[in-house]
């Protein structure tokens, strides 16, 4: 009679256990609007030059670079919906949002990290000593929905 609850508890517990719920990333991950997905990308936004990562909290920013630097910032992303371009804005202080880069969308698939990957060249504009930059990294699909990502720095 053991033998038989022992086998019956066993079977019950693979049954249980065959009944989990399998991990869907894209599914978990994306945001499905009535004409597509939004794009997704989450990573640090790193300047490879000097290796410092850039602050995306806010305007209070310690993160510092000399006016006329080039940075090389890596932003990572994917979108099940086709993207169609990607955009960087910069606003130096209390000033007005400026385009600065602007690219159309090509294949640039890491195996490594599994992401869409694209380095952005920027120059670090004059202003005076310790103003706020604010940079808005924009994906843009096909679709036209978009991701805004912001990171901040100051001048040195």
């Amino acid at each position: 009679m053991k033998k038989i609850f022992f086998i019956a508890s066993a079977a019950f517990i693979l049954l249980l256990a065959g009944c989990e719920k399998e991990n869907n990333f894209l599914g978990d991950n994306t945001t499905v609007t009535g004409t597509g997905t939004i794009p997704v990308s989450s990573n640090p936004i790193v300047d490879f030059n000097s290796l410092k990562t850039l602050s995306t909290s806010n305007s209070s920013s310690t993160v510092k670079f000399a006016a006329g630097s080039v940075l090389n910032l890596e932003l990572q992303f994917f979108s099940q919906s086709p993207v169609k371009e990607i955009n960087l804005f910069e606003t130096v202080g209390a000033g007005t949002r400026t385009q600065v880069f602007n690219k159309a969308y090509t294949p640039a698939f890491s195996q490594t990290k599994r992401l869409d990957t694209l380095m952005i060249p920027y120059t670090v504009p004059m202003a005076a000593s310790n103003t706020a930059i604010k940079l808005d990294f924009e994906i843009v699909n096909q679709n036209t929905l978009k991701l805004t990502r912001t990171a901040w720095i100051r001048v040195l």
